[in-house]
């Protein structure tokens, strides 16, 4: 069986242009990455388009809400997990 996913976390500052960063756990897993955001932290969370890489640059479209990233594990790692959400997204500086 594959080792899993066991946790993501995002880093960085929540503010737009700013670049949030996903790390997992185990370090060094390997995964495919989704980047969802909901007006609410405990809404409805929708995908962000082309969002698909372990880190995303925030846009004004994300201005005022909620983030999370999605991991699912490839190559060698199974299993999908999900951060906490970060947020709300404040405006540029």
């Amino acid at each position: 069986m594959k080792p899993q996913l066991e946790n993501a976390t995002i880093s960085g500052t929540a503010q737009v242009g700013e670049t949030l960063t996903a790390a997992l756990e185990p370090a060094g897993a390997t995964a495919s990455y989704k980047w969802l955001f909901a007006d609410e932290e405990e809404g409805d969370y929708s995908e962000i388009t082309a969002a698909n890489n372990n880190a995303y640059a925030l846009t004004a479209s994300e201005q005022g809400k909620y983030i999370k990233v999605q991991a699912t594990g490839t190559g060698d790692y199974g299993g999908t997990v999900e951060s906490a959400a970060t947020g709300p997204v404040a405006a540029q500086a």
